[in-house]
């Protein structure tokens, strides 16, 4: 992990990896391994303080190298990939959820689409399985939204997704639900183990079992499409399941680490991925802390507590356990990454895990029988939906309790700026003064609502105290001197001598490709185009700049603009320009 930490510092964003690296690195390895068996042959045969010392920091430092190399390697293909297919456009938008490193982490293509073309091999295997699937279930005609759960909870399909489900699922701190994990695998495995008669693994038939099982976990992950989550929980079933045939019986803490060696060896990148992050901090949580716990309280209630295992009555307060275990590593990478804590969210597990496991088993009852006995599925859609409507709605209920959710306590507030969104649906200019007094000039105030959904979500509820206020005017200044002029159509009002502003802004509306009489009527320190204007626009408007002498920032060739200023925020006061 080091490594592979110290090797996307160096990497990451820069200049394709030089060609003598990754031998120079490996060669060291392969001196590093020399040496290590030259000093375990010695230790061996002497009794010195090598064995102590130097074989594990060479082991270390070999294991260092590596993790280097395989980021290397990995760094160099996708850099030559995104050197033909184009580097991914970045929005810069404040807060935005950073797509160059989603991709650059996932693998993906820059250019990369949900409908894109499946690649080859096992993997585009597995996709082209999992669309057939997919097309089986949306001839059932299920509603909308439950085909979009099912799809995503059984065969790691989310781009039917909606916004509002998402959202939904963050809010009571059940996402891990919608993303395929250990425990839906868990789930299906032990399925697949009752129907072939679990037992079997104990018996002289071992082997052949233990093969079937390893079949059915990679089968099943490969059509799901390999997420991250799903890929950790695969590792370690199958490392398990292995250990289990040789009679190698070790801890699952050490399954974890063999788990985490493997994928960092085969996907380096994985290190960065918060899905595996949480994966891997989850099960740690769990498999340090439940047992002391439950000891804890075995301790103390043990009658109690065989009676209740007596009478099946424990499930609630080992789903409840289990829950808190995995959370006490999770929830500071919860609220960093997603800038807010679920407050029911393990209360709400007791009910939500048996409710996921019943509607897991109920959909893949449905996958099998849309393909055997279609009008069987059609009825059992029915069903399903109902499971799905009662998740809904509990978990509608308790986003509505007080205190739900803590939102973002630790983000710095929003310094005075100027922001220019790149926001091709929505163009606006935000003037902030401080984080409860700002201003938002834009050409189409009525497509604000949902043209700045995740700006808002993301920037404003996070960095200010106050809605922006909307202005339904051209231009506005401050009163430390400040101006800023929107120009979105042809008509422009011509002065005897050009005004002075600081940002002479040009949206769509904005007609052909010249300035015209703007030179006229503006003398700005910054011409920006919006992302709205057309390509053709952009260029043209930027060379006739050129040519006048005005400084240009094309917003969808740079991103977002964003440039800080002092401001008088006490006796703040807003002019406009008619």
């Amino acid at each position: 992990m080091a490594g592979i930490v110290a090797a996307d510092i160096l990497f990451y964003q820069r200049e394709l990896v030089p060609m003598w690296l990754q031998p120079a690195a490996w060669g060291f390895c392969f001196v590093l391994t020399l040496v290590a068996i030259f000093c375990y042959r010695r230790e061996a045969r002497t009794d010195t303080l090598l064995r102590h010392s130097a074989f594990p920091v060479i082991t270390a430092l070999f294991f260092l190298v590596v993790g280097f190399c395989r980021y290397a390697a990995v760094a160099e293909q996708q850099q030559r990939q995104w050197a033909v297919e184009g580097q991914p456009v970045m929005h810069g938008n404040p807060d935005e959820f950073d797509f160059a490193r989603w991709c650059w982490v996932a693998g993906r293509n820059p250019q990369y689409r949900p409908q894109a073309p499946s690649p080859g091999g096992l993997r585009g295997w597995g996709l082209e399985a999992r669309k057939r699937l997919v097309e089986r279930l949306a001839a059932l005609d299920m509603e909308g939204q439950t085909m979009a759960i099912v799809t995503a909870m059984t065969l790691g399909d989310r781009t039917l997704l909606q916004r509002d489900t998402r959202d939904l699922y963050s809010r009571v701190g059940a996402s891990h639900l919608l993303a395929l994990s250990g425990l839906h695998l868990g789930i299906i495995v032990g399925l697949f183990l009752t129907w072939m008669n679990g037992r079997l693994l104990l018996s002289r038939w071992r082997r052949p079992v233990g093969v079937l099982v390893l079949l059915f976990i990679w089968t099943y992950t490969f059509v799901a499409g390999m997420p991250t989550s799903l890929l950790r929980a695969a590792l370690m079933t199958s490392v398990f399941v292995v250990a289990s045939l040789l009679q190698r019986y070790g801890s699952p803490l050490q399954h974890l680490l063999l788990t985490a060696i493997v994928m960092m060896l085969w996907r380096p990148m994985a290190v960065f991925d918060v899905g595996a992050q949480l994966s891997f901090l989850a099960v740690a949580g769990i498999l340090l802390f439940y047992r002391p716990l439950y000891m804890w309280f075995f301790d103390r209630w043990r009658y109690q507590i065989f009676w209740l295992e007596r009478y099946y009555l424990m499930w609630p307060f080992t789903t409840l356990a289990v829950s808190l275990c995995a959370q006490v590593l999770t929830l500071p990478l919860v609220a960093y990454y997603f800038h807010q804590i679920p407050t029911y969210g393990t209360l709400l597990s007791i009910v939500l895990i048996p409710l996921t496991t019943l509607f897991l088993m109920a959909s893949l009852l449905l996958i099998i029988l849309s393909w055997l006995w279609p009008l069987a599925a059609t009825w059992l859609s029915v069903g399903v939906s109902w499971l799905l409507a009662v998740q809904l709605w509990l978990m509608t209920a308790v986003s509505r309790w007080p205190g739900a959710v803590i939102p973002d306590f630790w983000s710095r507030k929003a310094a005075p700026q100027v922001v220019v969104y790149h926001n091709r649906r929505c163009p606006a200019l935000h003037l902030i003064a401080s984080p409860s007094q700002s201003w938002l000039l834009t050409p189409e105030p009525d497509s604000l609502a949902a043209g700045m959904y995740y700006i808002r979500r993301d920037f404003w509820l996070r960095r200010l105290t106050a809605e922006p206020i909307v202005l339904d005017m051209q231009g506005v200044a401050l009163s430390n001197g400040f101006k800023a002029v929107m120009v979105n159509s042809n008509l422009v009002r011509r002065s005897a001598a050009p005004t002075p502003v600081d940002v002479l802004w040009l949206t769509r509306g904005f007609r052909g490709g010249r300035l015209e009489n703007l030179p006229q009527c503006y003398a700005p320190r910054l011409l920006v185009l919006d992302a709205s204007l057309a390509g053709w626009q952009r260029e043209a408007l930027a060379m006739e700049a050129a040519r006048v002498g005005w400084a240009v920032y094309d917003v969808a060739a740079q991103g977002a603009l964003r440039f800080k200023f002092e401001a008088q925020v006490k006796n703040e006061r807003m002019k406009s320009e008619k």
